[in-house]
């Protein structure tokens, strides 16, 4: 009787945790497709990058990825040259605002990370075992980043 008590304690500890761990992953998911230049759609369930860095009207601005629901690489991003090491992969792009839909574009503009910024690593649930796994994608094949949790 007593054991019956303790598993059925640890099932309920067990759940509870695993509804924390499912919410806090959604939480920070945003999943969306990207474009690639040949055409070919890659839907992700989130994507490695926060920011998007670059020049707008001449002066350097920062954009959180959160408040926008779309980029549009204008010109194939250039490895064109090193920050502290890294590469980064620039170009001119286009963010479309997730608020109102107004577009911005930014020269320079690249999606900075920890690590190499010539590629981004990506999310993507499989819809057969709902397993998630991770892949990468050159940011000089992409044409397109569209979020959709903009509609």
């Amino acid at each position: 009787m007593k054991v019956a008590k303790w598993v059925r304690l640890l099932a309920v500890a067990v759940m509870l945790v695993s509804l924390q761990v499912g919410v806090s992953l959604a939480a920070d998911a945003r999943p969306g497709k990207c474009i690639t230049l040949d055409g070919q759609e890659v839907s992700f369930f989130q994507i490695d990058r926060t920011l998007v860095k670059g020049w707008w009207n001449g002066t350097p601005i920062e954009v959180p990825l959160e408040t926008v629901s779309e980029i549009l690489f204008l010109d194939s991003p250039k490895v064109n040259y090193s920050m502290s090491g890294n590469e980064i992969s620039s170009g001119q792009i286009e963010l479309t605002r997730k608020s109102d839909g107004k577009k911005f574009i930014l020269r320079d503009a690249f999606l900075p990370s920890d690590c190499d910024c010539t590629f981004i690593t990506y999310t993507y649930r499989n819809p057969f075992t709902l397993e998630l796994g991770s892949e990468n994608l050159p940011l000089d094949g992409l044409k397109q980043i569209i979020f959709a949790d903009t509609k």
